[in-house]
């Protein structure tokens, strides 16, 4: 496991898409098929990867009840990024087991189909995301200026208190 958490989150999202590609391509039948690993209890696929989604349940109940013991609380940035993966997670499981000719069928009839929606959401989350740059760039121009004209009016002032008037320095 990588040794930061912007790096183990990385890990843990790659290898999110190598399983989902694994299982993807697996077909319902091999569910059935009995696993050799010692976590299918000596069943099937079906048993080992449900064992391993409760492993992971298991798990992330452990940091959070530690977090929480521990008083170590998200930002609320943090927690509003923890919730928007929990909602992507969403999307992309309601597009799981459509076929590609699905994909490309109305919600409904007169409705966008779910390409569609697909496409509008990702369109709305770059629209959001070229926003917040804008948005940052300008509050950084703004206190750029207003920290060139405090420095400079410091010098100004202080000229002025003197008294000895004149031009500007």
């Amino acid at each position: 496991m990588a040794a930061t958490v912007r790096e183990a989150i990385r890990e843990l999202m790659s290898q999110t898409l190598v399983t989902m590609d694994t299982l993807l391509e697996a077909s319902d039948r091999e569910l059935t098929m009995g696993s050799s690993h010692g976590c299918a209890q000596g069943k099937d696929l079906w048993t080992l990867i449900t064992n391993d989604i409760d492993h992971e349940k298991i798990h992330t109940g452990q940091i959070l009840e530690a977090r929480y013991e521990s008083r170590i609380t998200a930002s609320r940035m943090q927690r509003l990024l923890a919730e928007w993966l929990e909602a992507r997670a969403g999307l992309i499981g309601s597009l799981i087991g459509l076929t590609d000719e699905q994909f490309n069928r109305e919600t409904a009839p007169g409705q966008w189909t779910y390409r569609v929606v697909g496409k509008h959401v990702l369109a709305l989350e770059q629209d959001s995301l070229k926003t917040i740059a804008g948005d940052q760039a300008t509050r950084t121009r703004s206190e750029e200026t207003a920290t060139r004209t405090v420095s400079r009016s410091r010098p100004i002032c202080a000229f002025y208190q003197t008294g000895t008037g004149g031009a500007f320095p």
